[in-house]
């Protein structure tokens, strides 16, 4: 038996025991030491149309292998990991594409957390091809950071900025944060963060940036060492695309990492005239994710920093609800699954 924060049906967490689930081939358990919360949790928690009832969300996580299954033969018992959680098809076009970067969408919903229960829990179970070994002086802590990293990563090498480039931020959330850190990794040191919460921002200036409320970034965009050549969307907002192609640079780039499910209002002109460009940027490949994983191995992402809160899975119910309310002043909340009790 384990423990594990499960779903209930009226869109509530409870901590409950749960069956151990046998290792299918080429399958490890892993003891989870940290996993992050996530803001697709909440979309999943929260905006599907019934409750994801019996489910176990947690998709960021570090931990460590305490049994192998048959046929894996590259990771032993005691073995520190951090997850890559997308079981790649094998099949579609960024499979047979490698070269490219690209990701398996059908592999991202087969995930733990989505197709698979995940690692609100104190123990999980994964394909052994998800695991990345975590690098000797590398705490698991601070490796629970690589999922939530790698998906900054790649929304900076999607806009194709580089050092030199004058970049902008919106939102200084998790990802907001974590991307201002990849932009830093890669030399990329002129970059301003447009938030609405005063308290976020003050966050924010601890990170090395410029940074002002959206009713200012034209102006604070204007004083930047050069045009901008990328924006970062980091908001899930859809009223902040129109702001971020205004703000930016002729032939520039705005990437939308941020989940928006209303409808987005811009001007086709300004897109035209100005030959911009609109890309997205879903998860990461396997090269974002080491990259990532090598980024905190270095000491380069001010870790500290962005872990705001580590809490109990009892904690995650009231947790998932602060965070929801846009009022929290949290950055990244990670779940210490071995300090909780059942609440169920």
């Amino acid at each position: 038996m384990s423990k594990a924060a499960v779903i209930g049906d009226e869109r509530s967490v409870a901590v409950r025991s749960v069956s151990a689930v046998p290792l299918a081939p080429g399958e490890v358990r892993l003891d989870v030491a940290y996993c992050g919360m996530c803001g697709s949790d909440l979309h999943l928690f929260f905006d599907t149309p019934e409750p994801m009832t019996g489910h176990v969300l947690g998709h960021e996580f570090a931990g460590t292998v305490s049994e192998v299954g048959s046929g894996v033969d590259d990771w032993s018992v005691g073995d520190r990991v951090v997850i890559l959680p997308i079981d790649d098809c094998g099949d579609c076009f960024a499979c047979r594409n490698p070269e490219l970067n690209g990701v398996c969408i059908v592999g991202l919903t087969q995930g733990p957390g989505l197709g698979r229960p995940g690692a609100l829990a104190d123990s999980v179970v994964v394909p052994a091809t998800m695991l990345f070994a975590v690098p000797d002086g590398l705490d698991l802590r601070t490796a629970a950071l690589t999922e939530p990293l790698a998906v900054a990563v790649r929304g900076v090498w999607r806009s194709g900025a580089g050092a030199g480039d004058s970049v902008v931020v919106m939102g200084a959330g998790p990802i907001g944060l974590l991307a201002v850190e990849a932009l830093h990794s890669r030399d990329i040191i002129d970059v301003l963060v447009v938030e609405p919460n005063a308290d976020r921002r003050a966050l924010a200036e601890g990170f090395g940036v410029t940074v002002c409320a959206p009713d200012d970034v034209f102006a604070s965009a204007a004083g930047m060492s050069g045009p901008v050549r990328a924006v970062l969307d980091c908001t899930g907002n859809a009223k902040v695309l129109g702001q971020a192609l205004s703000v930016l640079g002729y032939s520039g780039t705005v990437v939308i990492l941020g989940i928006a499910m209303d409808t987005a209002q811009i001007l086709p002109m300004q897109v035209t005239v100005n030959e911009l460009t609109i890309v997205g940027s879903t998860a990461y490949s396997r090269r974002d994710f080491t990259e990532a994983l090598d980024a905190l191995a270095a000491g380069r992402i001010n870790s500290e920093a962005l872990i705001t809160s580590v809490i109990g899975l009892d904690g995650v119910d009231v947790k998932f609800r602060d965070l929801v309310s846009g009022a929290s002043s949290d950055v990244k909340v990670l779940v210490q699954p071995k300090s909780s009790v059942l609440t169920d």
